[in-house]
């Protein structure tokens, strides 16, 4: 699976820092366009910074391809995405909580992998999926793949690597709906 992409590359560079293979000026399985160029494309960027970057490839790309896994890894300032297709990581990203809410309220079709400790609140993530099903994955059964995804993906961060990691474990199924009253 390979991403293209065809736009400037100040934006490239961008793209870069979130999609593990993309290639410039050139198609991909899925093309990603600057929406400042007359191309067509599967996925349209119409903004050029990081967050923005993030919250469009994380949304956008698993509607085109179809399901996917996303691990979440929620942290008190600071959160790790990855998405991984067919067993291939795609994407990975450090973002706010008010991207990381975006993502969640975008996507669909998607296994949501979130990590899951005494120290962090995933009710408030699974809340934003209404009543979509949930994988909650124990942090310290997913720290056993650290070091492999560490070696083998050295330019990731540690949110990144714990989300990539949840990808990788089926963690407990639940269901978590919000309240639906009138």
């Amino acid at each position: 699976m390979r991403l293209g992409y065809i736009g400037r590359r100040g934006i490239y560079d961008v793209v870069r820092r979130i999609a593990f293979e993309v290639g410039l000026f050139e198609r991909g399985d899925v093309t990603v366009v600057d929406a400042g160029f007359r191309e067509r494309g599967e996925v349209v960027l119409h903004c050029g910074d990081y967050r923005c970057v993030a919250t469009e490839l994380f949304t956008s790309i698993p509607r085109v391809l179809g399901g996917g896994k996303l691990g979440v890894d929620l942290g008190a300032s600071k959160n790790g995405l990855a998405y991984v297709w067919r067993g291939t990581p795609l994407l990975h990203a450090v973002l706010d909580w008010g991207a990381v809410e975006k993502i969640l309220k975008g996507i669909d079709g998607v296994e949501v992998h979130i990590g899951s400790s005494p120290y962090v609140d995933v009710k408030k993530a699974t809340s934003l999926l209404g009543c979509g099903e949930v994988r909650l994955v124990d942090e310290l059964s997913a720290s056993w793949s650290r070091r492999w995804l560490r070696d083998k993906y050295p330019e990731l961060e540690e949110d990144e690597i714990d989300a990539l990691s949840f990808t990788y474990h089926d963690g407990v199924r639940a269901s978590l709906c919000g309240n639906k009253h009138p």
